[in-house]
């Protein structure tokens, strides 16, 4: 049974004592959603606020119901559970302009007249997003972002903006102007249309996702006749190699060698940044790396590629090419990415292209 924590409802900050900074939303989208994740093998932990009038739930045997006091309590009941859960959903919609300096008490209204203008500091609120892989590495974490009158490719941005910050699963975008309709924004910035009622299955989909790990070791030396065989690939494609907002570059390029292949590294900034891969043992699904860094994510997959003895080059990059196999997303480095067909070229829909060559740089 899967552990999950979410959110619901607005977080909000106190102005004093009794008064406090909040925001229009009841929180029922995200009480929709624990409904449907409910319909699963799930224990739901759901955290919202304790004094406001929200739609919650339905009562449910798996369903843990447990109220905050505001957004400290809020941050301080997240963090608390996070270490505990399989995934994080911070569906809750915090008030980030929050008093500097809260009124002690109640505020002192005999103290001024009607019309008086009170200057009040506000801060923007820490993202608690931001905080819960550093204590839960290896929880599965989706945030939301809301905006209201912007440009699709403004909203995608800042929604990738706090996927790279927080290192989520995936956050959520959408408009004030369609609530139900979602853009999943995920690590490698492939962003995937959702409706509110298929969210549930999606984010279902990634929980229960089972990704390779790497075993590095001391490499040898790599002669440079395949480098160099890898270096021009790269160059042939340099123009189709996506660069985003931190300087990172999607895409790759491998070529078979010996046993292995050469491919690119992990988190690259630099395409001539290249890692030689040993051997994938898809068994005990492990990358096996000689060297010190890390391999493209797509390593299971170019591996799972290179088993066709005709394949001796693989590019992939995000676009789309016309005339070919279009395959269901998965998150690169699962074994659900994995499983993939190697006697043909094809594209990963909302992702991008896996195009394979033989020796004589024909396309299969």
């Amino acid at each position: 049974m899967k552990k999950i924590l979410v959110t619901g409802g607005p977080v909000h900050a106190y102005l004093d004592s009794v008064k406090i900074i909040t925001n229009r939303f009841k929180g029922g989208l995200i009480a929709d959603l624990v409904n449907k994740l409910l319909a699963k093998d799930v224990s739901i932990s759901y955290v919202y606020p304790a004094s406001l009038d929200i739609k919650k739930p339905n009562l449910h045997e798996n369903l843990i119901l447990r109220g905050h006091n505001g957004f400290d309590d809020y941050k301080r009941i997240v963090l608390e559970l996070a270490p505990q859960m399989d995934a994080v959903i911070l569906g809750g919609a915090v008030a980030n302009l929050i008093p500097l300096y809260p009124f002690k008490g109640k505020f002192p209204s005999h103290q001024y007249k009607p019309g008086d203008i009170i200057p009040i500091d506000f801060t923007i609120a820490p993202r608690v997003i931001d905080e819960v892989k550093k204590i839960a590495p290896r929880t599965h974490v989706f945030g939301f972002k809301l905006l209201s009158d912007v440009t699709h490719d403004e909203l995608i941005r800042a929604a990738y903006e706090i996927v790279l910050d927080s290192g989520a699963t995936a956050v959520f975008a959408n408009d004030t102007a369609d609530l139900k309709q979602k853009y999943a924004v995920t690590k490698e910035r492939g962003v995937h249309p959702l409706t509110q009622d298929n969210l549930a299955g999606w984010i279902w989909e990634m929980i229960n996702d089972t990704y390779y790990q790497t075993l590095l070791f001391e490499g040898r030396f790599v002669p440079s006749e395949p480098r160099f065989r890898l270096d021009g690939i790269i160059e042939r494609y340099r123009g189709h190699f996506t660069t985003v907002e931190n300087g990172m570059i999607f895409g790759t390029v491998a070529v078979r060698y010996g046993n292995g292949f050469l491919t690119t590294g992990r988190g690259k900034r630099e395409l001539n940044d290249i890692v030689h891969i040993v051997d994938v043992d898809h068994d005990k699904r492990q990358v096996i790396v000689a060297g010190p860094r890390k391999a493209s994510l797509n390593a299971p997959l170019l591996a799972r590629i290179f088993e066709n003895p005709e394949v001796d080059y693989v590019v992939h990059y995000h676009e789309q090419e016309a005339g070919l196999p279009i395959f269901s997303y998965a998150p690169p480095g699962t074994i659900r990415d994995t499983n993939r067909p190697n006697n043909t070229s094809f594209n990963i829909k909302e992702h991008g292209c896996m195009l394979m060559f033989d020796k004589k740089w024909r396309r299969l």
